[in-house]
């Protein structure tokens, strides 16, 4: 019986946490943190792409850690936005953030263990990722000594005909360069007095979006079979749309987060709000569920992205331009 126990305890993963309400072992959560980085050994300054994936399995909600700018000795460039979490076959869900990096430390150096915290209806909890070890190179090369690098030699005298060429050659570029500021400068003139007078007339966001939805269509993406492809784009074109035209960071969000924020504004109203709901959740489901759309959905799909759009656009005044002709 003590075999079997202590065979248990190290079989175990260290990075899986267990939370468990009473003593219902049906009801546990497991979780499970990995961090792994794209290459191990750089030089110094190089960027390094980390990755945190967090494996799931349970109704629960995730909090990555606020890391700021530093992760121990390196520094985050970029940080990526988190995905919605990718259910797998094996019924386990999958969350995903990544950071790119670098340091300009020398030497072998450690990403650090981080905590994320989730929340559950067994109980709050949290699980730690591995740490990850990098080599961190200098640049200069295997087998070189640093006395190997020498300090240049002192300034050697130019006798004084050369420095005679170099002043000449010298007023003669600044010359040139004079020569063309101001050529450069009566061009702009001369441009801005041709079209003195015109008024130009921006694209409207709903303009932008009619343009892109038409080229997507020409494609035929759907012909070649790159159907995720076409979801990608025409979830892009009208979050971008949304942006433009009501200011709502549309593009930056995640589906969860775009629509908690679009239940609070009154820029659109609740048939509107519907509209984009179902049409961003479809487009999730080819996304990442791996959902196959029939040919009518597709149709179904399109239509609902130009519908919002022909019942959101701006209705702009129609001016009449007078030319002044003198």
């Amino acid at each position: 019986m003590i075999l079997v126990v202590v065979v248990y305890t190290l079989v175990l993963p260290k990075d899986t946490a267990f939370a468990q309400k009473s003593n219902d072992t049906e009801n546990r959560v497991l979780v499970e943190a990995i961090a792994s980085v794209d290459k191990d050994e750089v030089t110094i300054g190089d960027k390094i792409k980390f990755v945190i994936l967090v494996k799931y399995k349970g109704d629960i909600t995730l909090q990555f850690p606020e890391v700021g700018e530093q992760i121990g000795v390196f520094t985050i460039k970029e940080t990526g936005i988190a995905e919605s979490p990718k259910r797998e076959k094996d019924g386990y869900s999958v969350a995903e953030r990544n950071y790119v990096l670098n340091s300009y430390e020398i030497g072998r150096q450690m990403i650090p263990s981080l905590k994320i915290k989730y929340k559950s209806i067994q109980g709050d909890g949290d699980v730690a990722t591995n740490e990850v070890i990098i080599d961190i190179k200098g640049v200069i090369k295997e087998g070189e000594l640093s006395g190997d690098i020498k300090d240049i030699h002192p300034p050697v005298d130019v006798p004084t005909s050369i420095k005679r060429l170099i002043l000449w050659i010298s007023v003669g570029l600044g010359a040139l360069l004079l020569s063309g500021v101001i050529y450069g400068l009566v061009y702009k003139f001369r441009k801005l007095s041709k079209i003195q007078g015109q008024q130009f007339i921006r694209r409207t966001p709903h303009e932008i979006a009619y343009e892109l939805l038409e080229r997507l269509s020409k494609e035929d993406l759907i012909a070649k079979g790159l159907v995720r492809e076409y979801y990608y784009r025409i979830t892009n074109i009208l979050r971008h749309y949304i942006e433009a035209r009501f200011g709502l960071l549309a593009p930056e969000r995640t589906t969860e987060e775009f629509l908690t924020e679009m239940a609070h504004t009154n820029q659109l109203d609740a048939t509107h709000k519907i509209l984009i709901r179902e049409f961003l959740e479809r487009c999730d489901m080819v996304k990442y569920a791996k959902y196959g759309p029939s040919n009518v959905e597709i149709k179904e799909t399109y239509d609902a992205a130009k519908r919002f759009i022909d019942e959101t656009k701006e209705r702009l005044k129609e001016k009449a331009v007078v030319a002044d002709r003198k």
